[in-house]
């Protein structure tokens, strides 16, 4: 069973690697392709790609699970104008930079802009939820949805994966 974290950027994706981590799994964060995500070795990924091809990796690891992690909107908006004008504003880097056409892609596609545009990214959420869910119709045990933000942690993590729940708090980690 593969287990794919397929919440935006900036919606707990970070803790949810963690906490699966903690829980005996080999997660990455954030790959940059699909070649990355498809090996053998890990039992999951989250974010970017992920997020973005959720249903290839429902159509290829058929018996795969599926976290959406999720964030109250404004909050989750003001996070994102943080991480695109002062984490990484495109003049940040140039096209020589590894990090440069990963990022360029992710936001052309996941979000449309390659600056912060709020009118683009609220519609950009809203449609990735509704893709989701409207993806996994009929078939809401492959899906979890958490507010990790909001406190959702091992009460909903841990009864999805059939896996008991650990001794230790659950990870957060704050994104800068």
């Amino acid at each position: 069973m593969k287990i794919w974290g397929i919440g935006l950027g900036r919606t707990g994706t970070k803790s949810l690697c963690e906490s699966l981590r903690l829980l005996g799994y080999e997660i990455l964060h954030n790959p940059p392709g699909l070649k990355e995500i498809s090996s053998s070795n890990i039992d999951g990924a989250a974010e970017g790609t992920v997020a973005f091809h959720f249903k290839y990796l429902d159509l290829r690891f058929t018996d795969s699970k599926f976290i959406l992690t999720t964030r109250d909107l404004f909050s989750w908006l003001k996070s994102c104008n943080r991480a695109i004008d002062n984490l990484y504003p495109m003049d940040r880097f140039d096209e020589t930079d590894e990090f440069y056409n990963p990022m360029i892609r992710n936001r052309a596609n996941r979000y449309g802009c390659l600056e912060y545009n709020e009118e683009i990214l609220i519609e950009k959420y809203y449609q990735h939820h509704n893709d989701v869910i409207s993806h996994f119709k009929g078939t809401l045990d492959k899906l979890l949805i958490m507010d990790i933000t909001n406190g959702d942690g091992w009460n909903k993590i841990c009864p999805f994966l059939d896996v008991d729940v650990p001794d230790i708090g659950f990870p957060c980690k704050k994104e800068t």
